[in-house]
């Protein structure tokens, strides 16, 4: 089977084609980025920005089935451009569903979201995700669209976008306190990467999927507990600094999947342990070189000042 990945670059895209190597299909990763020289993550590697229709028409001929995970990432970093995250996000993915169309692929999987939060990025992906819906209704076209929780894991990068895990490890790898938004007491649904990329391709050879499906472990875990696991990983007595919520969040959510139906469809699914994920994920950061940690911390502007410490 020929199956497409795009955004094969990416932190999940890079996972998925793994996992499809390892099952024996023949990738091709469609990205904007160039490849790393000498990396075989995907078989074949074409430079395509999702922008571009004509460009995706011809980068997707003669492929199986297409996982599209790319997108334009954030939180408050998109707050200010919401045109630039229509014409990714939106515009981009019915590039996608239209270039499988026209080239015979048999299904699509979109990568969406809980929509949560009334911000860029949630208004973007959540209306990709109905005009996916509208789209396989009146073409021959299947779209699997599952809803990804806080995926986390070896290889997530610490900067442009802010994500939960790297930057904490970035800030306890330099004895700082960890920033943490609100009270900490919102809550995560931490899905390791392996376990996502695997679950996906699961979704994508099942007969048939609910639309959409939530994809996370189900056990919700407060904001400030990750925080301090990662501190005590690293040792780092430097505590917790609570600051206030960042722009395009919304304090006090409970953010955690709904997996039933997910074990309805994979009655074996399975998870990483939490503690299992956290200690590779960490190791991996504190085996970085050092001058990412403090370029990530540099990009972010986290500095030492913070508004209350827990030690």
């Amino acid at each position: 089977m020929r199956s497409a990945i795009i955004g094969s670059n990416g932190f999940i895209g890079k996972a998925i084609a793994g996992a499809l190597q390892a099952d024996g299909h023949q990738t091709i990763g469609i990205d904007r980025h160039p490849t790393d020289p000498g990396s075989n993550i995907v078989d074949t590697h074409v430079a395509c920005d999702i922008r571009d229709r004509q460009g995706l028409f011809a980068a997707l001929q003669g492929v199986d089935e297409v996982y599209h995970v790319a997108a334009f990432l954030g939180t408050s970093e998109l707050e200010d451009d919401l045109r630039g995250a229509i014409d990714t996000n939106v515009l981009g993915s019915l590039n996608v569903f239209e270039a499988a169309l026209r080239n015979g692929a048999r299904k699509v999987f979109f990568a969406s979201k809980p929509s949560v939060w009334l911000n860029t990025y949630t208004i973007t992906k959540h209306s990709a995700e109905q005009i996916a819906r509208h789209f396989a209704r009146y073409h021959p076209l299947e779209i699997v669209i599952m809803r990804y929780l806080n995926i986390y894991g070896p290889g997530q990068k610490l900067y442009p976008v802010r994500k939960i895990l790297p930057v904490f490890a970035a800030q306890a790898l330099r004895n700082r306190p960890i920033q943490v938004f609100g009270d900490g007491q919102q809550t995560v649904d931490m899905l390791f990467v392996r376990d996502a990329a695997r679950i996906t391709i699961d979704v994508m050879r099942a007969q048939t999927a609910p639309d959409p499906l939530d994809c996370g472990t189900g056990v919700a875990i407060s904001v400030l507990d990750v925080a301090t696991a990662v501190n005590e990983y690293f040792g780092n007595s430097a505590g917790v600094a609570l600051i206030p919520m960042r722009k395009g969040e919304t304090p006090g959510t409970h953010l955690v999947a709904d997996t039933r139906a997910l074990r309805r469809l994979l009655p074996d699914v399975s998870f990483t342990p939490w503690p299992a994920g956290l200690a590779e994920s960490l190791a991996w950061y504190a085996a970085l070189p050092s001058h990412h940690i403090d370029a990530a911390l540099a990009f972010h502007g986290l500095g030492t000042r913070h508004s209350q410490a827990w030690n």
